[in-house]
């Protein structure tokens, strides 16, 4: 069996222990043989259990007093964990739709413009603190640069994977988008993660997506939304400081503290006539601006 199917299988039964809260070794084997069309030795699933366990640092506990019934012991604790769940969350709908043959041409996927050994490449100089070196084409720029970065973190943003490291050339911590890598080869020369200066976390607190300016001051933003549009916005805010400060049956006014960039801004002509900026004044005259520039294209 190749490396990936073993994969499959231990993000199939993490997935099935987290969705069945408690569940029986009779249950698991049922469900695993329909989706594998083969049985499932008891002996490899304890094999599968243990590795499991190291792979995501969960328990896997057994109730002995209700039928020996299966779950994850922390389930809180792995929950709370953004990273593990994206990943399970993203190996899973993979795995499991590659499982289910009969409805595979039912499923229907946004295409991500990058290469996958990139991603690879670049998550394992970061392991292993080495500098990669780019070869990069930007929209902005008509000649190729290359670059020797190190690696500090990455991030995906509107279906586009980014590394984030510093220049050397530039001397700055630069974004990368993985699909304007011309070519990416991780070097022999190590570099030391500033760890107790740098955190990914804290460098994107206060923005909504790749486009960071700490000259831009810190500011309060009250949004007005109507249209049902704040039934999504509760469920996928606009930014993690995201409050809800007033609702009436017509509308309902989110607050953020935020620095506003081109990212935050294109979000909101996004939504149309679906939210209204209240303040800041510049960003509401900003905003307004945009929108009769857009409306001028329609009136030639």
């Amino acid at each position: 069996m190749s490396k990936g199917s073993y994969y499959n299988r231990y993000l199939w039964l993490l997935n099935t222990l987290l969705l069945a809260k408690k569940i029986s070794f009779e249950d698991i084997s049922s469900n695993w043989e329909l989706d594998f069309n083969c049985k499932l030795p008891k002996r490899t699933f304890h094999q599968y259990k243990k590795d499991l366990e190291k792979m995501f640092d969960v328990e896997v506990a057994c109730d002995t007093h209700h039928g020996y019934l299966y779950y994850i012991a922390n389930f809180n604790e792995f929950k709370r964990n953004p990273s593990r769940q994206w990943l399970l969350n993203t190996f899973c709908a993979s795995n499991l739709v590659q499982a289910g043959e009969q409805i595979k041409e039912r499923i229907v996927y946004e295409d991500i413009p990058e290469s996958p050994e990139y991603l690879s490449f670049i998550i394992d100089a970061m392991k292993r603190s080495r500098k990669v070196e780019i070869t990069y084409q930007s929209y902005q720029e008509e000649n190729k640069s290359v670059h020797i970065v190190s690696p500090y973190c990455i991030r995906l943003f509107h279906q586009h994977w980014y590394l984030l490291g510093y220049s050397e050339q530039r001397a700055a911590l630069l974004h990368f988008a993985l699909n304007r890598m011309q070519s990416l080869t991780v070097t022999d020369e190590p570099f030391v993660y500033p760890a107790d200066d740098f955190s990914p976390e804290a460098f994107y607190q206060f923005y909504s997506g790749i486009y960071v300016d700490d000259n831009l001051p810190l500011e309060d933003v009250r949004l007005r939304t109507y249209d049902k549009l704040w039934c999504y916005l509760r469920a996928l805010p606009l930014h993690q400081s995201q409050t809800e400060v007033a609702q009436t049956d017509t509308y309902v006014d989110f607050k953020y503290t935020l620095r506003i960039t081109p990212d935050f801004i294109q979000e909101l002509l996004k939504r149309g006539k679906q939210i209204e900026v209240l303040e800041p004044k510049s960003l509401r005259e900003r905003v307004q601006e945009e929108l009769q520039e857009a409306l001028m294209l329609y009136k030639k």
